[in-house]
């Protein structure tokens, strides 16, 4: 039986393997990658997107649907032969008849067109407004995945260099089994983070190529992302104007249009026709007697209207439209209180990061590299302990990765802002 004292380092040597393989892999991934510009990026989303593609279409679609506003009934033809003048069973008659709406009918549908058009493309830009939003969120998160690795592997070298030298203290009666233990399963753990660090990163990659819809690895441009963080102004700025809620207001205005169209359709339609028919057989005409044959004509023209005798159908029509109207209503007030909320959230957060940022740059980044350099030196000349020495460095290095952390925050608030006032 293999005791635990032997079994452990055997452990410890596969899962450090496995970690170089995986980083190795991870590598060989990262030569094939291109990396793109947030412009790069937000510019083949808008060509290649599909749901951009499916806006657009729709915004064609209505398009067409208001040329057929002018649509009238088909023209009616209808050929008649029999007995219907005399007994003579070759008689024959040819009836033209066209229906044409109200005219109201004409100029509601047409009202109704130009809303649904409208509507349509504050759809486009609401779709679009959404797709940028989604591209900046992932291009800025891949940008501090990309920013917490770097740490990380920051991290890992600091912390195999400690192993080595516990290492040689070991072997040189100096140091403890114990604190050689220590130190390889810290390095150990650190791989780990830096493995799981490499799938956030691929996942975001996964995210923003998703959203460009291309086949091709994508990666943000390296940029110093603890300099270059993001800000906006807080001003009187409304969210009255963001894309959705002008769709969302171009909706109640549609229905509106819906229920005049249907009230429209209670008013009288005309009716006019022509028609031409045969007569045969004997006929007196102005005292005079005549024998009318199949080359004799009779014609005239047709004009009526057209009624509804039951109302209650398109009446129910105008109601259901009256109720869809106040559901558009309630549909715009609620997404109205929504993203006020949801701007009145972004800015309280925003400030907060942007207030840990300024307590981070003031009082304790400049001393982080400080303290691991003073670390290392106070262990080296034992002055601290192992476990003093890996506290320390721990404390330092997981500060640095809040500050990251931080600066995503506030970065992630600055987008949701921009969103919401449409900047």
């Amino acid at each position: 039986m293999i005791s635990t004292k032997k079994l452990f380092p055997l452990v410890l040597v596969c899962t450090a393997f496995n970690a170089i393989t995986q980083t190795l892999s991870r590598v060989a991934q990262i030569s094939d990658v291109k990396n793109y510009s947030l412009k790069e990026c937000i510019d083949f989303a808008l060509k290649n997107n599909e749901n951009i593609k499916t806006a657009n279409l729709n915004i064609d679609y209505m398009r067409q649907f208001k040329k057929a506003s002018t649509e009238i009934p088909k023209t009616s033809i209808v050929y008649t032969q029999g007995q219907f003048n005399s007994i003579y069973k070759y008689d024959n008659n040819i009836t033209i008849t066209q229906a044409m709406p109200n005219p109201l009918v004409f100029t509601s549908h047409n009202s109704l067109a130009k809303a649904q058009i409208k509507g349509s493309e504050y759809k486009f830009d609401a779709t679009k407004v959404d797709l940028i939003y989604q591209v900046k969120v992932s291009y800025y998160s891949l940008l501090y995945s990309n920013a917490v690795h770097d740490v990380l592997l920051k991290e890992d070298s600091i912390y195999e260099d400690f192993a080595k030298a516990v290492t040689a203290k070991y072997k040189t009666g100096e140091g403890t089994l114990l604190e050689k233990t220590t130190a390889e399963t810290q390095v150990f753990e650190t791989k780990n983070e830096v493995t799981e660090s490499e799938e956030d990163i691929n996942s975001f990659q996964i995210q923003l190529q998703t959203l460009m819809h291309i086949n091709a690895d994508v990666n943000a441009l390296e940029t110093d992302f603890d300099k270059n963080y993001l800000s906006i102004t807080i001003d009187s700025s409304t969210i009255e104007e963001h894309p959705l809620l002008k769709y969302l207001r171009q909706q109640i205005e549609v229905n509106r249009k819906t229920k005049s169209l249907e009230s429209a359709k209670i008013m009288p339609d005309f009716v006019g026709g022509y028609f031409n028919q045969s007569i045969y057989g004997p006929a007196n005409i102005f005292g005079t007697d005549y024998f009318l044959t199949t080359a004799d004509r009779l014609q005239g023209f047709i004009v009526g209207v057209s009624v509804p005798l039951w109302f209650y159908p398109q009446k129910s029509k105008i109601i259901a439209a009256e109720i869809n109207t106040k559901l558009a209503e309630s549909d715009y007030n609620y997404n109205v209180s929504m993203l006020e909320g949801q701007y009145k959230q972004a800015v309280t957060m925003y400030l907060k990061y942007r207030n840990s940022l300024n307590y981070y740059k003031t009082n304790v980044l400049g001393n982080l590299d400080l303290i691991v350099d003073q670390a290392i030196k106070s262990y080296n000349k034992k002055e601290i302990s192992y476990i003093d020495y890996l506290q320390v460095v721990s404390r330092a290095l997981n500060i640095k990765r809040n500050y990251l952390n931080v600066i995503h925050q506030n970065n992630l608030y600055v987008l949701k802002l921009e969103y919401l006032l449409s900047k």
